[in-house]
């Protein structure tokens, strides 16, 4: 069977797989202070209800809000309010600044900066999925601390030469990389920032975020910064992503969680406490649909 028949066949017993989540009881607010923010699209709104509801389970928030792609629809918002009552829904134009990228999820990252202001703010992707116990998590929160999921074991935190020591690697032969994170990354220690700057390999789709009245103007400046160095590249997919490793990795104690315990389905092992199925491992074979399917079959009716 080919890859890509083999996808479609993944796809389609996920889809169904997950549809006992609509039978699930709603979410009533949390006793955690934050808040857990997702840019949702149509496609993904089931997905999203089995990423909450898994990760809810285990950490209850406060509030719950999610920025609608332009994809959401009435019906759509119906049933997230049946299985959120408290939930906040936001458009995506509302967050939107002639400073910053539109598309590519830059509105969620925009959001962030203002929920931010005053409350701590965790962003779920809709691809994840909550395993077991999130004690490294509930702890950045009730600290106040960022966090960020990685890519590899005993990954810290980056200087800036350390960074583009690294990127620099990959634009050279063999690799010979031309995407926007490779470039961006290999000239960050060129920007003039202060020594003490760092930044993490990270990804956007989990990641804390502790109160910071000041994030939404260190997002401003830095897009504008990177927009004056790379012209229209700047609106590259991955350019959010970029943004939002730099601003949690100089966010007040952040750490990036233990790999593989949080990670990507191939690097899964039996004491996984959090998985993102990130596009192109989504649906290589069940393991997305089983495991959403047992976390469905733990939550309350």
């Amino acid at each position: 069977m080919s890859t890509r028949l083999v996808r479609t066949l993944c796809q389609r017993l996920y889809l169904g797989g997950i549809a006992g989540i609509a039978q699930t009881a709603a979410l009533q607010p949390g006793h955690l202070p934050y808040s857990l923010l997702s840019m949702v699209q149509h496609r993904d709104v089931l997905p999203y209800l089995v990423a909450l509801k898994s990760f809810h389970a285990r950490l209850p928030a406060r509030r719950v809000v999610v920025v609608c792609d332009p994809s959401i629809t009435a019906e759509d918002r119906v049933l997230l309010a049946r299985h959120v009552p408290h939930i906040v829904l936001r458009e995506a134009a509302e967050f939107v600044d002639p400073h910053i990228p539109r598309g590519g999820t830059w509105e969620r990252l925009y959001a962030i900066s203002e929920y931010a202001r005053d409350d701590y703010v965790v962003q779920l992707d809709a691809d994840t999925l909550t395993l077991g116990a999130l004690p490294e998590v509930q702890a950045a929160i009730v600290q106040a601390r960022g966090f960020v999921i990685g890519e590899s074991v005993g990954q810290t935190l980056e200087t800036l030469p350390e960074v583009a020591q690294r990127a620099r690697a990959w634009l050279a032969p063999p690799i010979n990389s031309v995407h926007i994170q490779a470039v961006v990354e290999a000239m960050v220690d060129e920007l003039g920032l202060p020594p003490q700057t760092r930044y993490v390999r990270g990804c956007s789709g989990f990641t804390g975020f502790p109160p910071d009245a000041a994030m939404r103007a260190r997002l401003l400046a830095f897009s504008a910064q990177m927009r004056e160095r790379h012209g229209p590249r700047w609106a590259d997919w991955g350019t959010e992503q970029i943004t939002s490793n730099y601003l949690v990795a100089n966010a007040q104690g952040t750490q990036v969680l233990p790999f593989p315990r949080y990670g990507t389905p191939d690097a899964i092992t039996p004491d996984a406490a959090f998985m993102h199925f990130i596009g192109y491992l989504r649906f290589v074979n069940r393991r997305y649909e089983r495991l959403s399917r047992r976390e469905i079959a733990r939550l309350p009716r």
